[in-house]
């Protein structure tokens, strides 16, 4: 288990903020952060919620409705983190993409993390 939430962190330690920076550059009208701090801000909330999220609620529901359920909680989250830094420009349309593509990274992970937690559950039974 704890190889798994390790290889998970450093999946989205690199992943989340490189992912919001890719589209902060591409799609700047709909997502632009007031400065790194928000950036980073907000990669390290998904991280945190993800992290706990991905042990939990991924066993009980499954990979794809976790993947949806993360996916809008992304979405959400980016959009609403620009009312707490008022130069940023986060649209609604930019939390759908934002929630859209780190939900596309995190259904990759949850395809590994599933397959392990059931080896890990196998071995223990």
């Amino acid at each position: 288990m704890a190889k798994r939430v390790f290889f998970n962190f450093l999946y989205k330690v690199v992943l989340f903020p490189g992912v919001l920076y890719l589209l902060s550059v591409t799609f700047p009208s709909q997502l632009m952060f007031e400065n790194i701090n928000h950036w980073l801000d907000v990669s390290l909330l998904l991280l945190v919620i993800g992290l706990i999220a991905d042990e939990v609620v991924l066993g009980i529901y499954g990979i794809y409705k976790a993947t949806l359920q993360g996916t809008l909680a992304i979405a959400v989250i980016v959009y609403l983190s620009g009312w707490l830094f008022p130069q940023s420009k986060i649209t609604l349309l930019g939390g759908v993409i934002a929630g859209i593509s780190l939900g596309t990274v995190e259904l990759i992970m949850h395809r590994y993390i599933r397959v392990n937690q059931k080896k890990h559950k196998r071995k223990n039974s």
